[in-house]
């Protein structure tokens, strides 16, 4: 409230009596704190203090707070506009385009699922758990689940909100995973391997190439598609085989050995560049002479590594027509197999990791299958083969048991027996 006073104001002017006359004066101080006057005018106070309550009700008056329309709603960007903008973004990040294009699937799936969601914006934390519910409903793997959310978790969080700045929050963020078992590794035997190589042959009369592929497979671990990503250049003297940073998954280099025949084989593959280059010309050849299919033949294309996968993959669908879920393997399963016999052969973790591209504990995890009976009997017959101080039993001291006398042990020899 604002306090308004009255002041008089002396004139130099003078009356007949020779007093001085004056004038009422309004003062008051402002909200800023700055004093102002204005005068009445008349010297009658009575005309003054009319004056001044008008002029305290007109500085005092409630002001009306000005109405502020709203601001208008940003415009969200649609589906579209999203996927158009995280597709620049991560190719820009240089982004494996295998991840690029999964990720868009998994994008495109979720906005299937609920279309009646107009833009990205409007998905809530709920319509990320009812994804986890309706997925986990039509799907037996919780690693598949699991692999999904993850794939969404990073397109929300880091692409449309940290990176591109489209959406203000991530509803995926915490969405809980599924639990999920650990994985049952499948190792291809021995007996499979030569099973499938028979009806190999006889169904595509003895053709060597993708038995080298398999091969080449089996022996080093490395991923299907970086095995046929290998260039005619890859291939190096005495025995050596690489795979170059720019066709790896985790873009390092990595380095093979292969038997000198094996190498040998693997060299007589290559055209236009590539190490397994010939496929596609002996597969249109063989279309033609041997299974009396031309119009399969001329719908054979041009190599690239990722066909050579497929083709492999179908022909080993093929093979396990009728096998149960738990006979069956895949072409990925020549990598479990590759590390497992890496591992029990007494390879490091470290230099098994350094060569097929996978860390120990993802190894440990989804790769090796160790047999306990035989590193149980490998360990033994190493303890039993040593030789203490030039004797040829080992001897080794057990505690005394409770109650024996200080200083008494009891000690156990164990002969040394020849182990076939």
């Amino acid at each position: 409230m604002i306090q308004v006073f009255l002041e008089k104001r002396l004139l130099k002017k003078r009356k007949r009596n020779g007093q001085r006359e004056f004038r009422w004066v309004l003062r008051w101080e402002a909200p800023d704190g700055k004093r102002a006057c204005e005068s009445t005018g008349t010297a009658d106070r009575t005309r003054a203090e009319s004056l001044l309550k008008a002029k305290w009700a007109v500085l005092n008056a409630p002001t009306e707070k000005p109405v502020l329309e709203p601001e208008p709603e940003p415009i969200k960007a649609s589906w579209q506009e999203c996927c158009d903008a995280l597709e620049r973004a991560m190719r820009a990040d240089n982004s494996r385009g295998n991840y690029v294009d999964e990720a868009l699937l998994v994008y495109w799936g979720f906005q299937r699922m609920f279309p009646d969601i107009a833009t990205p914006a409007d998905v809530t934390i709920a319509d990320a758990q009812e994804f986890k519910r309706k997925r986990s409903e039509e799907v037996d793997s919780p690693w598949t689940i699991r692999g999904e959310l993850a794939k969404l978790r990073s397109l929300f969080g880091k692409w449309l909100v940290g990176e591109l700045g489209l959406l203000k929050s991530n509803p995926f963020a915490n969405v809980k995973p599924p639990k999920c078992d650990d994985p049952e590794v499948r190792i291809v035997s021995a007996e499979e391997s030569v099973a499938f190589f028979k009806w190999f042959g006889i169904r595509w009369n003895i053709w060597r190439l993708p038995v080298v592929y398999i091969e080449v497979a089996a022996l080093l671990g490395w991923r299907a598609t970086e095995i046929a990503s290998i260039r005619q250049e890859d291939v190096l003297a005495d025995g050596f085989v690489r795979v170059i940073a720019a066709n790896s998954k985790t873009r390092r280099t990595k380095y093979g050995w292969l038997p000198p025949q094996l190498h040998s084989d693997l060299q007589a593959c290559g055209a236009g560049g590539w190490a397994f280059g010939r496929f596609s010309d002996e597969l249109r050849r063989l279309h033609i002479l041997w299974r009396k299919r031309p119009s399969d033949a001329a719908r054979v294309m041009d190599y690239a590594p990722h066909r050579l996968v497929f083709w492999l993959q179908d022909e080993l669908v093929q093979f396990q027509e009728g096998k149960t879920k738990a006979e069956r393997f895949s072409l990925h399963d020549f990598r479990r197999t590759a590390i497992t016999g890496l591992q029990m052969a007494g390879v490091s973790e470290k230099e098994c990791s350094t060569m097929v591209g996978a860390t120990p504990e993802v190894i440990r995890k989804h790769y090796e299958k160790l047999d306990q009976m035989a590193i149980a009997k490998r360990s033994v017959e190493r303890r039993l083969s040593m030789v203490v101080g030039g004797s040829s039993c080992t001897q080794f001291t057990a505690p005394a048991p409770r109650g024996a006398e200080n200083g008494l042990t009891s000690k156990i020899v164990i002969a040394q027996n020849e182990v076939a």
